[in-house]
This record gives structure tokens, sequence and C-alpha cells, in this order.
């Protein structure tokens, strides 16, 4: 799926004078972990927040969470990784 694309600093990113439009599912997925519930407009209850588990013990609660996000937004979901400080998702576009 493509979309408008953003820098890695969420900024709009512009090549040639106009957006760039690239395939999506990182971006999408980098937003939906950063971003907290109320703060998508048009769905306010979109978004992990992942920042808000840093200090908790609660995995099995931030997996499942980053599970039903993710398929909100029209990802299967293959994989969810917590290790220390690691995350890793491998998820794909239905």
């Amino acid at each position: 799926m493509n979309d408008i694309a953003l820098t890695s600093g969420l900024e709009l990113k512009v090549i040639n004078g106009d957006l760039a439009v690239e395939e999506n599912l990182k971006q999408a997925q980098q937003l939906l972990l950063g971003t907290n519930k109320g703060e998508w407009k048009q769905n306010p209850t979109m978004g992990v927040g992942v920042v808000n588990y840093l200090e908790t013990a609660s995995v099995d609660r931030l997996s499942r969470e980053i599970r039903e996000q993710f398929s909100r937004d029209g990802m299967r979901v293959n994989s969810v990784k917590i290790t220390g400080t690691t995350l890793d998702v491998e998820a794909e576009w239905k």
C-alpha cells in the first residue's frame, strides 16, 4: 500500500518539489507504535503508546495491544517478540 511518505524525523518527504508517495508498511507501524490513544483525530482509539510500557513488566499486555492495533489497521501480525529493550514485529498488509 502506498501513502504520502514521511522522513525519519516525521516531516513530509518532498522530492523535486512534490510530496513523495512510497510503500508505507514500516511507516504505519512506526506511527501506530509511537502514538497514544487520542492522538488520531479521525480514530481516537488507535495507537499503542509503546513509551508507556517502558518501565513496566507488562510484556504480554504490550504484545496484545500491538496485535490489536495492527490488526485494526489492516495488518496480519505474524509475530511479536519483546526481549529486553528490543521489539521485533513481523506484520504485513492483509
